[in-house]
């Protein structure tokens, strides 16, 4: 930890002296957390802690600084740094850390290091994925961006070639160049200004990367494809209108059912710039989803509106979740899987807010105990969560 502070520390007096090469943003999040959870003809168990719900990690919260830095020359470098574990255990973490440099007129970019800031990755929300980001290892990304396409369009291609993600008999093997190219991601994306945009990127999985779950060795994980698609025509024509859809697709080609997961998002957003004499006066949102996850289907939507007051200074709403399974369901004839609602009133100062919310989830879940009788085996969650959060 104190190296990673040093890093800190030198990279803010370099900051100091080239102020105008350097760029810094990040967030600080955290909360009061209270929780109820109960299974059907179980006592309830309570508990209380630090913690933000708004994707803050799964602790105490989440301190993030993001620094770039650009030699306004073709060079640089990128990093993010993450802590979300506040305990005195708790380590901080770099999610990336690359430098980069623009070449043949910035038509192609090469970055080395811990790779993260991909041009190819899913952006949320509901799900942030980015396939060369490795917890075992970094890598090199070549990005090639064609100088001949017209301005209207933007082409961005390429590969990366990095450390196998997810392995176990390469802890007792040596890996080769062949498995190591197989490890490669390829990437692309397309941008028509007035139209919509597209991007995806899959990953290659080598015969040495294999994947277990408990004592047994199942095999070959498969590769991973992830996706996300915007459209511009509406918003055009529909100020404060927005949709788009992002998806991920694990265990391609994968040795076990158990390892194919499928997930989607499709989303549409309307927050009017004005009407009613006033400057954004609600903000509607539908989220829609399909699942495939360990053969069992997964339909969920997720519906929320908000109204805005004071110039958005305060918005008072709230959301309702439904998903219902299908297949292989966690209960029989369930009439649905899961069921949420969360009202929410937040404070949005320049920079930073205020979030008081509560949240009542009902679920099914697998098996039935005696003393839940003939009752259908339901969890049901309750929090409230006081929420900070100050971005920069």
């Amino acid at each position: 930890m104190k190296k990673i502070f040093a890093a800190m520390l030198i990279a803010a007096c370099s900051a100091a002296v080239f102020a105008q090469e350097f760029k810094f943003s990040g967030e600080a999040k955290t909360g009061v957390y209270w929780e109820q959870y109960q299974e059907t003809g179980k006592s309830p168990k309570n508990d209380l802690k630090l913690h933000s719900k708004d994707d803050a990690g799964g602790n105490e919260g989440r301190f993030r600084l993001n620094m770039d830095y650009d030699n306004g020359n073709n060079f640089g470098f990128r990093s993010r740094f993450d802590w979300e574990d506040w305990t005195s255990n708790g380590e901080p973490k770099w999610k990336y850390a690359f430098g980069y440099g623009n070449f043949f007129e910035n038509q192609m970019t090469v970055s080395v290091g811990k790779l993260g800031g991909s041009a190819w990755g899913t952006g949320g929300p509901e799900k942030w994925k980015e396939l060369e980001q490795n917890n075992n290892g970094g890598g090199m990304r070549i990005e090639w961006k064609p100088g001949f396409v017209p301005e209207e369009f933007r082409v961005n291609v390429g590969f990366v070639l990095n450390w196998l993600n997810d392995y176990n008999e390469a802890q007792t093997l040596t890996p080769s160049f062949l498995d190591l190219l197989q490890e490669s991601v390829l990437g692309a994306a397309f941008t028509w200004d007035s139209m919509f945009m597209v991007r995806f990127a899959f990953r290659l999985d080598s015969e040495l990367d294999r994947k277990t779950r408990g004592t047994e060795q199942y095999g070959a994980e498969g590769g991973e494809f992830i996706y996300r698609i915007e459209e511009y025509m509406l918003r055009k024509s529909l100020p404060g209108m927005e949709m788009w859809a992002l998806g991920v697709y694990e265990g391609v080609g994968a040795d076990h059912p158990m390892f194919y997961k499928f997930e989607n998002w499709m989303f549409g957003q309307y927050e009017p710039p004005e009407a009613f004499g006033q400057a954004r006066p609600f903000t509607a949102q539908l989220r829609i989803g399909y699942d495939y996850i360990d053969q069992r289907s997964e339909f969920h939507v997720k519906p929320g509106f908000y109204w805005n007051f004071f110039n958005k200074l305060v918005s008072v709403g709230a959301l309702f979740s439904y998903r219902q399974d299908f297949g292989n369901k966690i209960w029989p004839d369930s009439p649905y899987q899961q069921i949420e609602v969360e009202p929410k009133i937040q404070l949005n100062f320049t920079s930073s807010y205020i979030a008081f919310v509560y949240n009542l989830k009902r679920a099914y879940i697998n098996g039935n105990y005696p003393e839940r009788g003939d009752k259908d085996p339901i969890a049901q969650t309750q929090f409230i969560n006081l929420r900070f959060c100050i971005y920069y």
